[in-house]
């Protein structure tokens, strides 16, 4: 069970990634599916390269996951939203690794929260 907190951890990461592109252009294009799902399909592509899946197997993996669903969609198409991500999502998959290596290393989830915010609304560069 996902905790309040892990929640709001997990939520920052998608609603910035949607801020990288046209969130509402691919929601119409799943216009059946329940908003909270299309947010799950973004994490799920996060995670992903967050744990070093290739782009290939991400769309493989989101296109039989929308399939179980119901829901109708060919796989170009999938793959197209997969095909830039790695690279428009890169805060938010670093976000991601990181949420994952100091929950693994024991950081509260406050703390992780923290960076979290902290990377996505105030990037800096080295």
């Amino acid at each position: 069970m996902q905790t309040k907190t892990e929640y709001l951890i997990w939520d920052k990461i998608v609603c910035s990634a949607k801020g990288r592109f046209d969130a509402e252009l691919y929601a119409n294009k799943f216009k059946n599916m329940a908003p909270e799902l299309f947010d799950k399909l973004i994490l799920h592509i996060i995670v992903g390269f967050a744990s070093g899946e290739d782009h290939d197997s991400i769309a493989i993996n989101l296109h039989n996951e929308i399939e179980h669903l119901g829901i109708d969609v060919r796989e170009g198409v999938i793959d197209a939203i997969v095909s830039d991500k790695h690279v428009l999502f890169s805060s938010e998959i670093y976000a991601a690794y990181l949420t994952f290596s100091m929950l693994e290393d024991g950081n509260s989830e406050a703390e992780v929260l923290g960076y979290v915010t902290d990377l996505l609304e105030h990037p800096q560069i080295y």
